[in-house]
């Protein structure tokens, strides 16, 4: 399992690569950034640098990075941060916008903002019907059909016949992602589409005493459902498609806690999520997208927020194990937002979000 217990604090600036080249210019530059991935896909960078000095020893002073040398709308960037055994990715993908700012009492500053590989399917609208595949083959399909590689190995039904009606190439894929229970991000150069909660890697352990500055995390029964049942209409059939799932879908998960779904049974509680606009042909369908919206609800039972002192191997789909929260809150949780963080005042920081099924538990 990985360990960051004894690790005291990252504060090495980040590193950066430009088209493929180290740009050590841009650590010394560098005075703030922000790398955040979540669920639905497109990671983001925000990182704001120096814009004023010589570039050369000796050389006059002038804008250091408005000559496209070495940022420009378009190019790759890759960021690296972390020490040692600790380092690791914290964003990759391409330049999407640049901004010069010019403050009062300060030398003039450059801002950089960029996005993964998914952003170009956020721009592209397709009407095109899909038929006798899996959602996992419209996923490759799909980012094939966008120029990018793609691993698509979430399970799924076979869909006789699924739309795309003006949706953007995201969108779709967002869509199916929550239909199989899957997650959809840029991973390695590709496009990923596979399960939440697939990811066989150790989870990384954050103590409390140490790496772990804040956590709060609260268990709340206000959006829980003990069911959730999904109608449709069997065209071959011709009847009617009525499939349900509950606390059994997401028992595997809880470890031994209480869940949501099982406090409200528990309760006497008759708290039903009916879903009849999805419209499922087959009873396959149904099935499995009950299984994933109960799942979806059940997962956010327990949520938390925290803050590291920098934790570059946190990403989302893996999972962290949290120690000394007390016995109902300890345990192994998801990710499902980070946020890598650097300025001069602190240096690194990781702001997380993750959630678990089960109250107590391991």
């Amino acid at each position: 399992m990985a360990d960051v217990t004894e690790k005291l604090a990252v504060s090495a600036r980040p590193r950066f690569e430009v088209d493929g080249r180290s740009e050590a210019r841009l650590t010394v530059d560098l005075l703030e950034l922000e790398a955040t991935e979540d669920e639905d896909g497109i990671a983001r960078l925000e990182a704001r640098f120096l814009n004023w000095g010589g570039k050369t020893e000796g050389a006059d002073p002038d804008f250091l990075y408005f000559d496209a040398q070495t940022l420009d709308l378009g190019r790759t960037i890759r960021v690296v941060a972390g020490e040692d055994d600790a380092e690791d990715v914290v964003f990759e993908g391409r330049i999407t916008a640049v901004e010069g700012v010019f403050p009062e009492h300060r030398a003039p500053e450059v801002l950089v903002r960029a996005e993964d590989a998914l952003m170009w399917m956020r721009m592209r609208h397709r009407t095109r019907t899909h038929e006798e595949r899996s959602d996992a083959d419209i996923a490759q399909a799909v980012v094939a059909d966008n120029g990018e590689r793609a691993r698509a190995d979430a399970p799924g039904p076979s869909h006789a016949q699924l739309w795309q009606v003006n949706q953007t190439e995201l969108s779709f894929l967002r869509e199916r992602a929550r239909a199989v229970d899957a997650r959809l991000a840029c991973v390695d150069g590709q496009v990923v589409f596979v399960p939440r909660r697939g990811d066989a890697r150790s989870p990384v352990r954050l103590s409390r005493h140490v790496s772990l500055i804040h956590f709060e995390v609260a268990a709340d029964l206000a959006h829980q459902r003990k069911e959730v049942h999904v109608h449709g209409w069997s065209v071959s059939d011709k009847e009617g498609i009525h499939e349900r799932a509950g606390d059994e879908a997401v028992a595997s998960e809880a470890a031994g806690g209480r869940t949501g779904p099982g406090i409200l049974g528990e309760l006497g509680v008759e708290a039903v999520e009916h879903l009849h606009l999805e419209a499922p042909a087959t009873r396959a369908e149904a099935e499995s997208l009950a299984k994933s919206v109960a799942r979806r609800r059940a997962r956010r039972f327990v949520c938390g927020r925290g803050i590291t002192d920098g934790t570059p191997a946190l990403h989302i789909g893996r999972a962290v194990e949290l120690l000394d929260l007390g016995p109902w809150f300890s345990g192994t949780y998801h990710l499902t937002s980070v946020t890598h963080t650097y300025d001069q005042r602190v240096g690194l920081r990781t702001r997380f979000v993750a959630e678990r099924a089960g109250l107590g538990g391991r």
